[in-house]
């Protein structure tokens, strides 16, 4: 009975070698097609954080998962916690330049894509005076409905 345990064993695990697994299937044209839109929302998102528009960068989020939300070592459970903080942080800015060094999108299905960027930040604040600061940023889109939505999100700066 053992022998017939041990074959059948390794037989699974010859099996598991040898079959190829793949995930799903896309053809060049829809990836092509979901990087445009997940770049296009992504630099949508770029004018209203630099215009400090929280209201119209909100709108490109959805917090259904739960998934939670990572700024510089603080973990958000809430999107809207996080927002809040935000907020917060920011009422001394009177302006922000954000400037993308490199980016890059990968798409994962037709309803997963994730974008990863670095790049500067150049802060006003309200006393006159500014400073730079480099960012790494990690997001995860999903398309809900027919509109792509970041789901959770990974931020860090370093000045």
């Amino acid at each position: 009975m053992s022998s017939k345990l041990s074959i059948l064993f390794f037989s699974f695990i010859f099996i598991g070698f040898c079959e190829q697994s793949a995930g799903q299937i896309i053809s060049d044209q829809q990836r092509i097609n979901i990087e445009e839109q997940v770049d296009s929302l992504f630099h949508q998102s770029i004018i209203a954080a630099e215009r400090l528009e929280y209201d119209q960068l909100s709108r490109g989020v959805d917090d259904r998962h739960k998934a939670g939300f990572i700024v510089n070592g603080s973990y958000f459970t809430q999107y809207d916690s996080l927002m809040n903080s935000l907020k917060t942080k920011s009422q001394r800015i009177v302006k922000q330049l954000i400037t993308i060094q490199q980016e890059k999108i990968t798409v994962l299905s037709d309803r997963i894509a994730l974008l990863n960027a670095y790049g500067d930040t150049k802060v006003e604040v309200n006393d006159g005076n500014t400073f730079i600061a480099k960012f790494f940023w990690s997001f995860v889109y999903e398309k809900i409905g027919e509109d792509w939505k970041v789901i959770q999100s990974h931020q860090s700066s370093i000045r």
